[in-house]
């Protein structure tokens, strides 16, 4: 690539202030030879930082945090991010460990590479996330012949992602009532993706890909095994059941014994963890169950815009 000094001194300056954030959902965290293979794929281009990795192995989900910057042309155009390369080679690395029709867990997930989200931070904006995801949904579904749902910022139209998974069967699950497990689904989508083919292979599944502003992920424990309780919770804590606005719920299974309220807080400035713990344990109150304290599953922005600094200026002293 041939830049200008002009675009040179412009490349210094977007490293520092022009960020975008990528949550990395892959459907494994049990077998470690899997999750190393991936992590390792993250670490190969130093200029692209994990921040983050939460496992659940009740879940058999693990989400990768990582960040790097964007790069412009002369004209402001985004080129270039590290983060799309990197992306590519973790996707590359779970398709070659994980086997979706080996796959079993208590969460719901599509694929293999089950969920990938742009975030902006710093200076960075929206349609620079968006870029970023429809390039890698190129990637993946080209390069793999995977089917890749794009969502939010990245949809044409916006389409949320919670709509997509309900219109592919996302929250039903097909073991034991309460599981998730291989793969059961039709093999042909009705609909066509946005990238990739129509025709799904079983042990890869589906990918789905977006970008949208800040969200939070935020658990709340219950001391039952009653997941009929935790789905009629979640439902009363969700918008969609009537409860908080711009909250998001599953009620889902979590280890031997007990359950959990996992929770999308899609503005989290204006309905935070607070409201939704609360609300949470009134309504556990009712049904006679015991709610322990939830955990966010990710830092905030703030604080992983510290940590990349930190991390990336120690990595090149």
């Amino acid at each position: 690539m041939d830049f200008n000094s002009s675009c040179k001194d412009k490349k210094k300056t977007i490293d520092q202030s022009v960020l975008l954030c990528c949550k990395f959902f892959s459907s494994e965290a049990r077998n470690h030879a899997a999750l190393e293979a991936i992590e390792q794929a993250a670490k190969l281009d130093p200029e692209t930082i994990i921040v983050n990795k939460f496992e659940d192995r009740a879940y058999n989900r693990t989400r990768f945090t990582l960040v790097s910057y964007v790069m412009h042309d002369c004209t402001g155009s985004a080129i270039y991010s590290p983060l799309q390369q990197t992306v590519l080679a973790m996707a590359e690395a779970a398709f070659g460990a994980v086997n979706l029709e080996m796959h079993q867990g208590a969460h719901p997930r599509l694929g293999v590479v089950d969920d990938i989200v742009i975030h902006p931070l710093a200076r960075a904006s929206l349609n620079e996330a968006a870029w970023l995801a429809k390039a890698m949904a190129a990637d993946i579904g080209n390069r793999f012949n995977v089917p890749v749902f794009l969502y939010a910022a990245a949809h044409p139209t916006g389409k949320a992602l919670d709509t997509i998974r309900r219109e592919l069967g996302y929250y039903r699950p097909n073991f034991m009532g309460s599981q998730w497990a291989g793969w059961t689904m039709t093999e042909t989508l009705a609909e066509k993706p946005d990238e990739g083919p129509t025709v799904v292979s079983p042990a890869r599944g589906i990918s789905m890909i977006g970008a949208r502003p800040w969200i939070a992920l935020y658990n709340v424990p219950i001391l039952s095994t009653d997941v009929s309780a935790a789905r009629r919770i979640a439902r009363m804590v969700s918008a969609r059941g009537g409860g908080l606005p711009k909250v998001q719920t599953l009620g889902l299974l979590h280890g031997e014994d007990s359950t959990e309220i996992a929770c999308m807080l899609l503005e989290p400035n204006e309905i935070g963890a607070d409201r939704v713990q609360n609300r949470v344990e009134m309504l556990a109150a009712k049904e006679g169950l015991y709610v322990e304290k939830g955990y966010f599953t990710d830092s905030s922005p703030e604080m992983i815009l510290d940590k990349y600094m930190n991390l990336i200026s120690a990595n090149r002293a």
